[in-house]
């Protein structure tokens, strides 16, 4: 029987692992009729397509316009380096380092406000508030209000959707419920006023690259849009996820409660079991060979780092979470020069949320082992994590 790939189905959302091993074991560059791509299921494949330069990012349909790239997420060379450098600098190990303690403050003035009752729910009162304040922050712009941004749009990311051939295009899908937006309205406000005032963050190196015609007032707006949306859904979904696994694993909870020092690693290893982020969709710009199939030229690619983060050639029992895992050369971030820009940044929260949950609250434990899932083939993650600690 011919193997398929169903996701997003509510089998699929509770255990996508299934379809990819079954992927992987018997097509693993797989043909989908339906997404109108090849579906990459092995580590080494969706490694060489992401670094390969004849694979194409520009395909995708950028994040909020359709007619051409306007970030470095759908930019190709020379755009992307162009578009990236202007804030990649804020974003290295020595800047991120500088933030861990503003990052621990804001972590523990989210715990203050629940550490009086005897539990809480993460996504809405932790994981997503963090990297929200954070970014936010970065930018150097206010926390929004819902007067400022009465008709905030859904944010909406790309996806393939439908079609029957490879050129079917994709289309955007709303994030998961609750993620809201500021209005475009409200970015361009907050960049006006920096025109007015320079200041030392995020808004002021983008137009700083625009005084110096590295950047258009176009790519200013949808950089800012782009940096605040990524900035804080795949991260949050990681602080969920990651603290859902580790308390579904009580050896690996105990390992880390009785050497702290494991943090770094549990990280990793967090982000390789189940990555927020599953898929990246690429075009083949000429013939490629891949895994001994042809991807012809105009075909496009999924490539799907869930997937490949548990590859047995690569990943020593990868269905077990091991938080000493040594050898952990994950690509969670995806990886070549799209590898994501806010790595650095996204590990150091995810690594103070759960390390400050767990030295708080001792008794800490799931409420409820059935949890729901939300998102989609491309970004997957707990819709509610109700603990309790005492």
């Amino acid at each position: 029987m011919a193997v398929t790939f169903v996701p997003n189905t509510p089998e699929w959302m509770a255990d996508p692992h299934a379809s990819y091993r079954e992927l992987r074991e018997q097509d693993p560059v797989h043909w989908s009729e339906t997404l109108g791509h090849w579906v990459l299921t092995r580590y080494e494949d969706v490694a060489s397509v992401l670094k390969d330069e004849r694979f194409s990012a520009a395909n995708r349909a950028p994040q909020r316009r359709w007619d051409r790239p306007t970030t470095m997420v759908t930019a190709d060379p020379p755009d992307h380096g162009r578009l990236r450098k202007s804030v990649r600098h804020r974003f290295s190990l020595t800047s991120v380092n500088a933030q861990r303690p503003r990052i621990q403050e804001i972590v523990d003035q989210l715990l203050d406000a629940v550490e009086p009752a005897s539990d809480m729910e993460v996504v809405q009162q932790l994981a997503r508030p963090l990297p929200r304040t954070v970014m936010l922050e970065l930018l150097g712009v206010p926390e929004p209000t819902p007067s400022g941004s009465p008709n905030a749009p859904t944010p909406r990311v790309a996806e393939p959707h439908g079609g029957s051939s490879a050129g079917s295009r994709l289309r955007g899908v709303p994030l998961a419920p609750g993620t809201a937006m500021p209005s475009e309205a409200f970015f361009q406000e907050a960049i006006e006023k920096h025109r007015e005032e320079l200041t030392d963050d995020l808004l002021g190196e983008l137009l700083k690259a625009e005084t110096g015609r590295e950047m258009s007032p176009e790519e200013v707006l949808d950089t800012a849009v782009i940096l605040y949306g990524a900035g804080q859904e795949t991260t949050a979904k990681m602080i969920a996820n990651g603290l859902f696994q580790l308390l579904r694993h009580p050896a690996e909870l105990e390992k880390l409660r009785g050497n702290p020092g494991l943090i770094d690693s549990a990280t990793e290893e967090l982000l390789r079991f189940d990555s927020p982020v599953h898929a990246i969709t690429r075009r083949a710009t000429e013939d490629v060979d891949v895994g001994g199939t042809t991807i012809q030229q105009g075909d496009k690619a999924l490539c799907v780092l869930a997937a490949a983060n548990h590859d047995p050639e690569v990943f020593h029992n990868p269905n077990e979470l091991d938080i000493s895992r040594a050898n952990n050369p994950h690509i969670a971030f995806g990886t070549g020069i799209h590898a994501c820009l806010g790595a650095t940044l996204a590990r150091v929260e995810i690594q103070i949320a759960i390390a400050t949950m767990l030295a708080r609250f001792p008794k800490l434990r799931l409420a409820t082992d059935d949890v729901d899932w939300e998102g989609s083939f491309i970004i997957r993650g707990v819709a509610s994590l109700p603990v309790t600690f005492l």
